[in-house]
């Protein structure tokens, strides 16, 4: 499982991962887009009532099943 942390009060953030790995997240209401700069994660979107801290996210793309887990910072 990989750990994002991100800041709970900013709309559009570069993003860390627990591996190292960066990305961004922007706020297109009422959605959260979740992208990394390399091709290691899928992105994703997740709803805004379901960004809370600890929560866990599944994410299934074509090549691959990846488990996340938010920690808002």
């Amino acid at each position: 499982m990989t750990t994002v942390y991100l800041h709970a009060n900013e709309r559009t953030q570069t993003i860390h991962c627990s591996d190292g790995s960066q990305g961004v997240v922007q706020l297109a209401a009422p959605y959260y887009q979740f992208r990394f700069y390399s091709h290691q994660h899928p992105s994703f979107w997740l709803k805004q009532s379901q960004l809370q801290d600890g929560a866990t996210v599944k994410v299934r793309d074509i090549q691959s099943t990846d488990d996340f887990q938010l920690k808002l910072i």
